[in-house]
């Protein structure tokens, strides 16, 4: 949720899912903001583009090739705690 002049909401079956989601809306203000200041044209890729590049990211092969929907977050919030565990386990007390 974004919230005319307060900022970014997020909600997730998981801290890190909720953690995951705001990161990603977050980079993508950015980068939306970042792109309009240039004050030029912006080329939107076409919706197949965009379809596709979703389904890579969403979507993990299984060893029976069907696949199957990673939830958000699932790999990158372990990954981030253990960043912090060798920066500073003081946070777990």
């Amino acid at each position: 949720m974004i919230l005319r002049n307060h900022g970014l909401l997020t909600v997730g079956r998981s801290i890190g899912q909720a953690f995951n989601s705001i990161y990603r809306l977050e980079r993508a203000c950015q980068s939306q903001l970042m792109a309009m200041a240039c004050n030029a044209e912006l080329n939107m890729p076409p919706d197949a583009v965009i379809a596709k590049s979703n389904a890579q990211l969403t979507v993990m092969p299984t060893p029976d090739k069907q696949g199957k929907k990673r939830p958000h977050g699932a790999l990158e919030w372990p990954a981030l705690k253990r960043m912090l565990d060798r920066r500073d386990p003081s946070y777990k007390t």
